[in-house]
């Protein structure tokens, strides 16, 4: 059986999201939430829900525990898109805090996430089937036996055939001079790069966003992509020396968890079917938009 196009390669684990939380509670006390909402999530799970959502072929490479918050996770995404392994321990759980300022907090438990290998990714990685297939590797941050093999599994994935895309959030020791150097040593065996504002000025030491863009981009070779999330409205896109931007209308959402993810999800699907970069930074914003705005949360566009 042919591969699918699109490989997503990451943590899938439980999101429990609570909010609104105007202020942190005062130790032995009890908060009330006006909302909560038990799901299917993590960064790779995200993204595949959204790809499912948007009837894009694709792939998932995942982990889960060996609890029944495993068995539950594995049945809310669709039969025969997801390579599974089952790790011998209890289920990661992530705990999101929503504060009425539109900030998150989250809590992570170690479970099967701390416990994935390398060798679970890769001996999951099928031959791709074509020069535009792509493969996505999200939240690796979680794992830290794949975050310490990263530039293996990318080159893996490359030598099997595949278009590189990373995602890669704050490792949890902070951006460090030896974290960054690992992080731009990524960067450079990818073939996009998809980030947010904030975590790329935290990686070029930059104040301002464009600076920290124009850094970045210096570095890149003529073949990269570079794709920087500015808040939930803009995007921009840097290929071959050239800029391009997409913006939306400003909107309000109860629950923007995941936002990224699904921008991931939307921008990628879109790229790789050849729709040029302005149009697949316009879907990635579109998209995810809608998808935060909605609830249960809608991944295609509609036009009336």
């Amino acid at each position: 059986m042919a591969s699918p196009p699109l490989l997503i390669l990451g943590n899938v684990n439980i999101e429990l999201v609570m909010g609104d939380l105007g202020h942190w509670p005062d130790f032995g006390t009890e908060m009330t939430m006006s909302s909560s909402d038990f799901r299917a999530g993590g960064a790779a799970g995200t993204t595949a829900l959204a790809l499912s959502g948007l009837s894009v072929d694709h792939r998932l490479i995942a982990t889960v525990g060996s609890d029944n918050l495993g068995t539950w996770l594995q049945g809310e995404f669709q039969p025969g898109t997801t390579s599974w392994t089952t790790i011998p321990t209890a289920t990661t759980v992530s705990v999101n805090m929503l504060h009425d300022c539109g900030n998150v907090v989250v809590f992570n438990s170690k479970g099967h996430l701390q416990d994935v290998t390398l060798d679970t990714m890769i001996d999951a990685i099928p031959p791709a089937t074509s020069k535009s297939s792509f493969a996505l590797v999200t939240g690796a941050h979680l794992m830290p036996s794949v975050t310490a093999g990263l530039s293996q599994l990318l080159m893996m994935l490359s030598t099997m055939g595949w278009t590189t895309a990373l995602s890669h959030d704050r490792p949890f020791e902070g951006w460090t001079e030896d974290t960054r150097a690992v992080f731009l040593s990524w960067v450079r065996a990818t073939d996009c790069i998809l980030m947010r504002e904030h975590e790329l000025c935290a990686v070029m030491e930059e104040d301002d966003v464009e600076e920290a863009e124009k850094a970045l981009v210096k570095t890149l070779a003529d073949h990269q992509v570079l794709v920087v999330q500015r808040g939930r409205t803009r995007a921009d896109g840097f290929y071959q020396g050239q800029m391009v931007t997409a913006s939306i209308d400003e909107f309000e959402s109860s629950d923007p968890v995941g936002y990224s993810d699904i921008f991931n999800a939307a921008f990628i699907s879109s790229y790789m079917a050849g729709e040029g970069l302005q149009m697949a930074l316009e879907s990635g914003l579109t998209v995810a938009s809608i998808a935060v705005t909605t609830s249960p949360r809608i991944y295609g566009v509609f036009v009336d």
